[in-house]
Order: structure tokens, then sequence, then C-alpha cells
């Protein structure tokens, strides 16, 4: 993902609260969370912790796993709009839900600008977001964040994102594959 291809910007003079950009993406030689087991979701959390340890500079951060998680930080992360939760019927029937909450949690950087979800639609769900309109700063972000749990995945497991040459990359739902981007 080249930022320098991004010309322009939203004006600044426009009513914009804030930019949101996320991506899926999934570690090969593990199932998609329709077919994940249990202690493939529980080692795709494990891989992850040791990968965001070496986030470094302004993507560094905490990982919160949702077992165990202390009221005040899942309260914190509700009220800032970060944390995802069970009950979603789409997810449920798909198996998605399965053995709720194992094996999943959020991180994100001390500046609550870079986060990824790990284990809930897809193993991860990484998005870069900030206050305003600023898109490329916050694609700048999410670009060097895809980069860098790449890299820290691939050091510590040997595995790559699951990427189809026809396709692009491979998500749990259909409609992300390709760069399984979204924005807002």
């Amino acid at each position: 993902m080249d930022v320098s291809k991004i010309q322009g910007n939203i004006d600044p003079t426009a009513p914009v609260k804030s930019t949101r950009i996320r991506v899926g993406r999934n570690i090969d030689g593990f199932g998609l969370s329709p077919g994940i087991t249990k202690d493939q979701r529980i080692n795709v959390e494990s891989l992850m912790k040791k990968a965001f340890a070496n986030l470094e500079g302004d993507l560094a951060g905490t990982y919160y796993p949702l077992t165990g998680m202390a009221e005040t930080v899942r309260q914190q992360l509700v009220d800032d709009h970060f944390l995802f939760v069970s009950g979603d019927k789409n997810l449920i029937v798909s198996g998605m839900e399965r053995d709720w909450p194992e094996g999943r949690g959020i991180f994100h950087n001390k500046d609550k600008t870079f986060l990824t979800w790990v284990n809930e639609e897809d193993q991860l769900r990484i998005i870069s977001m900030q206050s305003g309109g600023d898109v490329k700063a916050v694609f700048d972000r999410l670009a060097r964040g895809i980069k860098a749990v790449g890299d820290s995945v691939k050091a510590e497991s040997g595995r790559d994102f699951m990427l189809d040459a026809k396709y692009g990359y491979v998500h749990s739902c259909p409609t992300n594959l390709g760069t399984g981007m979204r924005a807002s």
C-alpha cells in the first residue's frame, strides 16, 4: 500500500468528526472463523501477543485479552467504542462465536489510533483511526501497521497473511475479498 498515491485530503473546514480505515487479515495455516478450532484460536492469540510485543514507535501498545479482562478495562474499552462484543446473530449462526471469549482480545497503541481485534470475524481486524479528516495520516498509520504486524507474525511464526493470487486477501466473509479494506 503506497501512501504517496493519496492525493489531497478532506477539507479541514468540513465537519468531519473522525476518520477510520480498517482491513481484515487471516494468518496462513489457521482455520477461518467458521471452522477454526479452539486450539487454533488460542494459538492465533498466543502468536499475536508475541507479535504485538515487537511493535515500536507510535504503533507500540498493550494487548487486552477478553478472557479475564478487568471490569474497569472492559468498561473503558466500551466507553471508547473499541470493544467488540458477543451477540451478533450472523456470527453466532456461522459458528464464529464458539468458545466465547476464549482466544480473543484487542490491542491498541498508547494514543488509541491503532487497534487490532484478535479473533472476531477474521483472525485480525487491523484499524487506524483518529479525530478529524486527515485521511492520509490515518492511511499512513494503517499501511505501516499492516506491514509491522505482518512482519512480526512472519518473524514469530514463519507464516504470512492468507493471500490468493486471483482473489486477494482471504477473509471469513467473501465481501471482504481483495484488500479487505473499509473506510469511514
